[in-house]
């Protein structure tokens, strides 16, 4: 499918959070941006570029738009990146990371309004959870995080995809979900040759240079060791896994 050309690019949004991981948009937006012109990548976020985001790594970053200014462009794909757990309290006016993404008002409302206005709308990473509250992932097939598999599967009209998958397309629904992190490259690049075709991919491609080739062999658990993927899920069991997991349980 083409539907983008050198003189209409479609614009591609990332919404961030305090908290959001880097590569999560980072790497989706490198891609996007060397596909020969046919699509223009856009930060936005609730405060617009006067309020910088602490991204996951301790980066700050800035946003081109906020969500309300009436100079940012029409989206035609919604990409919602994953980032830490953080926290929701309102009363505080403490808003961070996937829980506080999910069960802010202001947020969840620019996501499904911004859903509407778009094509398609997806994730990469724990950004599944951001939609799957929104409801924009009902009756879709999903992926996230691997570690987060089963915190997914508590929102009941998700399928989640079975495995590891670095990336799922809901052709019909136009939903998309990508794996962790590095997955937003993989799923940006899939994205890429639907819409232009496998010129304009293999042109992003050659442009960043991704030519994946680790020297270790442990991305998902189906690859690491498993005395590895014990220890990581250990170490993400109380900051990172519980939360989402309350957070899930208090929407559904």
């Amino acid at each position: 499918m083409s539907t983008g050309s050198s003189s209409s690019p479609l614009v591609v949004g990332f919404p961030l959070y305090e908290d959001c991981t880097l590569l999560d948009f980072g790497g989706a937006t490198q891609v996007f941006a060397f596909a020969g012109g046919k699509f223009k990548p856009v930060w936005l976020s609730l405060g617009g570029p006067q309020q910088p985001i602490r991204t996951s790594e301790g980066v700050e970053v800035r946003a081109g738009y906020a969500f309300d200014d009436p100079a940012r462009p029409r989206l035609d794909i919604v990409f919602v990146p994953g980032g830490g757990a953080g926290v929701y309290e309102p009363k505080k006016k403490s808003v961070s990371g996937v829980v506080g993404a999910m069960l802010d008002p202001a947020f969840q409302k620019f996501i499904v309004t911004a859903s509407q206005e778009a094509q398609w709308t997806g994730s990469v990473c724990v950004g599944a959870f951001i939609l799957a509250a929104a409801g924009l992932l009902d009756g879709c097939e999903a992926t996230t995080y691997w570690s987060q598999l089963e915190n997914l599967a508590l929102f009941p009209q998700v399928t989640v995809a079975p495995g590891f998958p670095r990336y799922i397309i809901d052709f019909q629904a136009r939903r998309f979900t990508g794996g962790g992190v590095s997955s937003s490259i993989d799923l940006a690049l899939e994205l890429v040759l639907y819409f232009n075709g496998i010129t304009a991919a293999d042109q992003a491609q050659l442009s960043i240079q991704y030519a994946p080739d680790p020297p270790v062999r442990s991305g998902d658990p189906g690859q690491a060791p498993p005395q590895v993927t014990a220890s990581v899920i250990e170490d993400q069991l109380t900051s990172f896994i519980a939360p989402i997991r309350k957070a899930v349980k208090r929407i559904v």
